[in-house]
């Protein structure tokens, strides 16, 4: 880490992701269930990010059905969404606060949200969120997984010609439209592109997407690349805007550069912030593997948005509309942290999410690309195991 903040570019904003699924999230819940408990943990917080040099946090409590299936009657889920939108409005306070008291840069926030209709329904007060948050990350994509009995994209541009009920929510244009038309600005979102696709098995003598399968697991980029030069059939599906490439009894729903440029130009065309690269250390770091050159997903990014310009979030000065938190604030805790693998670069404009395939090499995150556009950074992602009071 102390490499990494020696060779940074001085314009790099490195943020720590915090969150996770099941445990973390129950344990957040208990965090966040009394004013007094939330108030320690954000002051906690706002020192680890001031002692170790990071610039801020993202929220980052995926969805879970063990927690339930999304309901918007569920008094659960009502509950624990009202706690999200209050952590993170405390935590908005507390860095402007921080900021006007010391003079120094207001430190970020940002949202993590699902890509589903359902889940963001349930789960995600946009309109709070968007009030307090610097910007909302949209995972669009996981759409399909290890829950599923058929074959399916995961992580479809435009819906399906042949989709039906839920399944017409399960794509990026749908997530988008949702969120906007909920009043949310698109300059406050950023959309997802992975950087790795989901293998099923068939189970029938069906091979169209849709028949009988067994999950088998997530690709990365690489691995893709190397497929397609061992006897691998790609199909492009021209009504979801992605590919599919199969073998014998396999199918794989993934993102090449052709479809990876047809979202980013939708999230130029939307007036989107921007996109995050999920994860990036699934591109070609060494070129080999894709015959694209070094970092082609990277490098796509960077062509595609160098002259694109949006209205780049602040990230020097305290909101003008500043709220001073309480200041009787004299007891500081020191949460118990989980630390994970690092995480992974994003250039252009967005940031990067947690994976947690392999190791992070250290030389592959010095190696940087230098964009004009806002750039970020999500480096860690940490899970609180313990909350003493």
């Amino acid at each position: 880490m102390k490499d990494f903040k020696n060779n940074k570019d001085p314009q790099l904003k490195v943020l720590l992701a915090i969150g996770g699924q099941d445990y973390a999230i129950r344990r957040a819940n208990e965090m966040m269930s009394k004013d007094e408990y939330r108030q320690k943990f954000v002051i906690s917080t706002t020192k680890l990010l001031r002692t170790h040099e990071f610039d801020g946090i993202d929220l980052n409590f995926e969805p879970s059905e063990a927690l339930g299936p999304p309901s918007t009657s569920n008094p659960q889920l009502i509950e624990d969404k009202k706690k999200l939108s209050k952590l993170c409005k405390d935590l908005q306070e507390e860095y402007a606060e921080e900021a006007g008291r010391t003079g120094r840069s207001r430190l970020l926030l940002t949202v993590t949200v699902s890509g589903i209709k359902k889940q963001l329904e349930s789960r995600f007060d946009l309109q709070e969120l968007a009030k307090c948050a610097d910007w909302l990350n949209v995972q669009t994509y996981d759409y399909r997984g290890s829950r599923d009995k058929i074959a399916e994209h995961h992580s479809s541009l435009m819906q399906a010609i042949n989709a039906e009920n839920d399944d017409k929510d399960f794509n990026q244009n749908s997530a988008i439209k949702y969120i906007v038309n909920s009043g949310i600005e698109p300059s406050k979102l950023l959309v997802g592109l992975p950087a790795f696709g989901k293998k099923f098995r068939l189970t029938s003598d069906l091979h169209d997407l849709g028949s009988p399968a067994t999950f088998v697991g997530s690709v990365p980029y690489t691995e893709l690349c190397r497929n397609m030069m061992s006897g691998w059939q790609r199909v492009f599906l021209d009504d979801r805007k992605v590919p599919i490439m199969i073998k014998g009894d396999e199918v794989i729903g993934y993102d090449d550069l052709q479809s990876m440029e047809l979202k980013i130009n939708y999230a130029k065309e939307q007036r989107l912030s921007g996109i995050f690269i999920y994860p990036v250390n699934f591109d070609d770091s060494s070129g080999q593997s894709c015959n694209q050159g070094k970092f082609p997903i990277v490098s796509l990014v960077k062509r595609l948005t160098s002259n694109y310009t949006v209205s780049c979030l602040p990230l020097t000065t305290p909101p003008l509309n500043t709220t001073v938190a309480p200041k009787n604030r004299t007891k500081i805790i020191t949460p118990k942290w989980k630390l994970s693998r690092p995480d992974y670069l994003i250039p252009g404009l967005g940031t990067n999410k947690h994976h947690h395939r392999k190791p992070y090499n250290t030389a592959y995150l010095l190696t940087s690309i230098y964009t004009t556009v806002c750039l970020h950074f999500i480096f860690l992602f940490l899970v609180l195991v313990e909350f003493n009071i």
